[in-house]
């Protein structure tokens, strides 16, 4: 981690620590926001901002309708692509519904690149996707799978491969009381399998993740970096106000 990463991040950190809390209630509703930091980017196991400091904002409406839980969010952050965009924000929403110690959530997020050359699919992308958690009453652990399907219609990218790939993932998370763990196994077809463990721990009111995420690639044609295995360490502070 060079210097430049180093001063960026504990900058970021000195401006989470003095935000207040922001959050506005609507009706039965409420919004809030957040703001972080990460040493990097990586998604599905694939680096999207080149190894670089990437800053990270968003927000998030959330209202109980009977006995549903509707939600909308929308997310902007640092991504150096291939495809001449230097950031990318995500619009998503869906629905939730708690059964027991069942938890369902379906939903839809877009992912948009602006700046994407006008003929590339990954000027935008998105998908649907359907997710249960299971939460044993008074119990530390829960479990989960989750299942995203491509909606690009088997659109190319730049490089001129077929970008839609559906994503499945099966997770664990455990409280230990001094910190919270999460492990997931993921396959993304065609290009990674992702184990990606993760703890986490709440100071001075900003959270911090510290993530280990092992990428192997699923073919040749694979977008992992390189075209080989990878591995990589990510440190991200977040603050929700």
């Amino acid at each position: 981690m060079n210097k430049k990463i180093i001063l960026s991040f504990f900058a970021s950190l000195l401006f989470l620590s003095q935000a207040s809390n922001a959050e506005i209630k609507i009706g039965k509703g409420s919004l809030t926001f957040n703001a972080g930091v990460a040493s990097g980017y990586v998604f599905r196991g694939i680096e999207q901002n080149k190894a670089q400091p990437s800053p990270f904002a968003g927000a998030d409406f959330t209202h109980p309708v009977g006995d549903f839980g509707i939600y909308l969010g929308v997310w902007a952050g640092a991504s150096d692509g291939t495809d001449s965009h230097n950031y990318e924000y995500d619009i998503y929403g869906g629905i939730t519904k708690t059964i027991g110690i069942a938890t369902i959530d379906v939903g839809y997020a877009s992912y948009i690149y602006p700046g994407a050359p006008s003929n590339s699919a990954t000027t935008q992308t998105g998908e649907y996707y359907g997710k249960l958690t299971l939460a044993p009453e008074k119990q530390p652990y829960t479990f989960g799978i989750a299942y995203y399907v491509d909606d690009t219609n088997g659109q190319k990218g730049s490089s001129g491969k077929k970008i839609d790939k559906d994503y499945y993932e099966v997770n664990a998370t455990y409280d230990f009381g001094v910190v919270q763990s999460k492990i997931s196994y993921g396959v993304w077809d065609q290009e990674a399998a992702v184990t990606t463990v993760t703890l986490s721990k709440e100071l001075a009111t900003i959270n911090f993740d510290l993530s280990y995420i092992s990428a192997s690639k699923e073919s040749n044609d694979s977008s992992i970096a390189g075209g080989k295995d990878r591995d990589y360490v990510i440190l991200q502070a977040k603050k929700t106000f």
